[in-house]
């Protein structure tokens, strides 16, 4: 017997409005951008450049790191000239370890509302990106022989030289620097740094990490996101509560309009790629600033409209003055260029891991 025809015709055109609906959701997802990756052990360890090695628990023989590897705690973390780490905890704090440094992280007590976190900075520079925890109980230190950094949340580094002096710095959070005894040495306010040295007083005072700074400001409904020169450490922001910052000397924050604002240390005469992500459809506008010493020196904005989940990048390109243009950290930018934006696909670029509770 020959199939009824009307059936025949429900059921190819009930399987053809199931293909155009497959393909239909099929293109909205691969169209939507890529969200990075979630963190689900207590400290995950990343490399940002370089080879870098891990001396375990236990001790013995510096080992090669593996990209996204466990780190455990008691662990040192060991970069070479040209090595960058990168490790980030459960709640959502980062520790970038700089090029020829040894630290330690000796506690991660981690909770959604309370955490502790310890790093022994051995030798070399660290930087920090400490989550902001309800429970003011929770801190983060950086600490050496001499003193310890403590914070309840910001931006903050430190420095161990050979020597013995201990330096530390901070963006964002007010920042106790104690001694082995606990005696406070300085309170220092965000923008200022401290030394400990024998036979030295505590000097609280300003700092610039570079002479020069690259600062961006978006309206509410963009994130933007800084790729730095060297094409692998990013400042800004990932997602409305995703705070990235692995710049020493960076700072990431909001605008009292309910912006977002990252300023990153500039000196090179190199492009940096800045990637924005529409939070809502609509217009945006993003702001581009040079500083020398903090003050602004050029300004440029850049406006269009954006969709909600959709991300534009553009190149900015900082100008220099020929008299300081060959050193980063005195180099005087004097403007800014920067491209059109362009839609992008695919990921973010660089490392990023993202705190399940953030």
């Amino acid at each position: 017997m020959r199939p009824d025809l009307s059936l025949r015709r429900a059921l190819i055109l009930l399987w053809t409005g199931a293909v155009i609906v497959i393909a239909l959701f099929g293109g909205a997802t691969s169209s939507q951008a890529v969200g990075p990756p979630v963190a689900s052990a207590t400290a995950t360890l990343n490399i940002i450049a370089g080879d870098v090695k891990v001396v375990p628990t236990e001790g013995g023989p510096a080992r090669a790191a593996k990209d996204g590897m466990n780190l455990a705690i008691g662990a040192h973390v060991v970069t070479g000239q040209k090595s960058t780490a990168l490790v980030t905890f459960l709640d959502g704090s980062t520790l970038t370890v700089q090029p020829d440094s040894d630290a330690t992280v000796k506690q991660a007590d981690l909770g959604k509302n309370q955490s502790t976190v310890r790093i022994k900075v051995n030798l070399g520079t660290v930087w920090a990106r400490v989550a902001r925890l309800v429970d003011s109980g929770s801190s983060f230190s950086l600490e050496s022989n001499s003193a310890t950094a403590t914070v309840h949340d910001g931006l903050i580094g430190a420095r161990q030289e050979a020597d013995g002096t201990f330096t530390c710095w901070t963006r964002a959070g007010t920042l106790f620097l104690v001694a082995p005894s606990g005696r406070i040495i300085s309170e220092l306010n965000p923008g200022q740094m401290d030394s400990v040295k024998t036979g030295q007083p505590s000097n609280p005072h300003a700092f610039f990490s570079n002479d020069s700074a690259l600062r961006v400001t978006a309206s509410p409904g963009g994130l933007p996101l800084i790729l730095m020169v060297d094409k692998a450490r990013l400042a800004g922001f990932a997602s409305p509560r995703s705070e990235v910052n692995q710049v020493f000397g960076s700072f990431t924050g909001l605008t009292e309009q309910g912006g977002r604002v990252v300023e990153v240390p500039a000196g090179v005469a190199a492009p940096f790629m800045l990637v924005v992500e529409g939070q809502t459809s609509g217009p945006f506008e993003v702001t581009l600033a040079g500083l020398y010493k903090g003050g602004q020196v050029s300004q440029q904005r850049l406006s269009g409209t954006i969709k909600k989940g959709e991300r534009l990048v553009t190149t900015i390109m900082p100008q220099l003055d020929d008299a300081t243009a060959g050193n980063p950290k005195t180099a005087k930018v004097v403007g800014l260029t920067a491209t059109p934006f362009q839609p992008m696909d695919g990921p973010l670029p660089g490392v990023l891991l993202l705190s399940p509770w953030e």
